[in-house]
């Protein structure tokens, strides 16, 4: 590539780069009114006086939803969209207590997603009315696995990294459901196929694997529920 060549595709490459970093980082209330205008047309539904913050990063828009009232903190990252058919093996583990699809983000009412969260939709995840996931949360629904979870003969052992060969990667797709008024502390983490019940509250530092019951309080690694106190 030439000299000139270079610069013009630099160009190019920074005509849509700049004006998608503005929509992104923009702050203030102008920045609040853009996103709102922009990510209107990009996600599935967007409820009224929605907030997202600078800085936020949104992957696989169209396959997202949030209700009215919603609060996206500054540098989320919520990811969704189906696991691709790339050549990766996908085990698929259901979730009975959730009714979307495969890679669909839902935010209820309410809800506040706070700063330097990363929740991966990409099993399908679903949040509740007024809850939040605080700072540094983890929501995944789906993961790289070291075996292959529908064979166990299988004795290859696949690869962590998401830039190996397909063929060596093996994932676990399984949907999380999180209920109403519910809370995941700061730094807790969420695994795929978990299921938090209403009102139920999740320590900081916690890890949730599998189901925990509504009402209550639920700490350690893997965290376990306890009753509310009086």
């Amino acid at each position: 590539m030439t000299r000139l060549a270079s610069i013009l595709h630099l160009l190019g490459a920074l005509s849509v780069a700049l004006p998608e970093w503005v929509i992104v980082n923009l702050p203030g209330e102008a920045g609040h009114a853009l996103r709102q205008v922009v990510y209107r047309r990009r996600v599935r539904h967007l409820g009224r006086n929605v907030i997202f913050e600078p800085g936020v990063q949104l992957v696989g828009a169209e396959h997202m939803s949030f209700g009215d009232d919603c609060w996206i903190d500054h540098y989320a990252v919520l990811l969704a969209g189906p696991p691709g058919s790339t050549g990766r093996r996908v085990t698929r583990r259901p979730n009975a207590a959730y009714a979307g699809a495969e890679g669909e983000l839902t935010v209820g009412p309410g809800c506040h997603i706070a700063p330097h969260t990363v929740i991966s939709a990409h099993g399908g995840v679903r949040i509740g009315r007024n809850t939040t996931i605080a700072a540094g949360g983890r929501v995944y629904s789906l993961t790289h696995h070291h075996a292959n979870a529908d064979d166990p003969a299988d004795g290859f052992p696949y690869r962590f990294s998401s830039r190996a060969p397909a063929g060596e990667q093996s994932l676990i797709a399984s949907p999380v459901w999180i209920g109403d008024d519910a809370g995941v502390g700061l730094n807790a983490v969420v695994l795929p196929g978990s299921t938090i019940g209403d009102r139920t509250w999740v320590g900081a530092a916690s890890l949730v694997r599998g189901e925990l019951p509504a009402d209550a309080i639920a700490v350690g690694v893997p965290a376990r529920p306890r009753p509310r106190a009086g």
